[in-house]
């Protein structure tokens, strides 16, 4: 990630320009100090606790952010499938080509879950795991490396708020 870059080579320099202000007097009459190596290395592990603290922060707040912009294109745009298919409608693909560009310009993980309901569990399974693969192959048509989606199936859900016909689809911690 550019920014998550950014932030290290900010911290980097921080350290530096910390590290030589202890180690450097304006006074030329003075003999020369040195910073006891216990000092540069609470020092060093203070600025490194504080740059890590704001990359995590940042990253969560893209993934936040990322979250919040697929969920508004899922209400706006479910990603549904007509009972006993897998295939994508028109209107899926544009949703999918709108989830991705939320994807776009971050390292963000993605869980897309479906579903599918049958009298057989092991067709549903089938069909749900048909449509999660669908829903992965479109994303990464549209850019999305593989490797940032996990396809996650699951046959005849028990709960009742679940529509089995319908997909899901959530950040992840990568």
């Amino acid at each position: 990630m550019k920014l998550e870059s950014s932030v290290y080579g900010i911290a980097s320099i921080a350290a530096v320009v910390l590290m030589t202000a202890a180690c450097n007097s304006d006074d030329t009459t003075s003999t020369p100090t040195t910073t006891p190596t216990a000092q540069v290395d609470t020092l060093q592990s203070s600025i490194a606790a504080t740059a890590s603290a704001a990359v995590s922060s940042l990253r969560e707040n893209v993934q936040q952010t990322v979250q919040d912009a697929i969920n508004t294109i899922l209400v706006a745009a479910p990603i549904s499938f007509a009972p006993g298919s897998s295939d994508l409608g028109t209107t899926d693909t544009v949703t999918l080509t709108a989830v991705a560009a939320a994807l776009q310009g971050n390292d963000t993980k993605i869980e897309i879950t479906t579903y599918a309901q049958d009298s057989n569990v092991a067709t549903a399974k089938s069909l749900a795991e048909a449509r999660g693969d669908n829903i992965a192959a479109e994303l990464e048509a549209d850019g999305i490396d593989k490797s940032r989606l996990t396809v996650k199936s699951d046959a005849n859900p028990s709960d009742p708020q679940v529509d089995p016909d319908q997909a899901k689809i959530t950040v992840v911690d990568g």
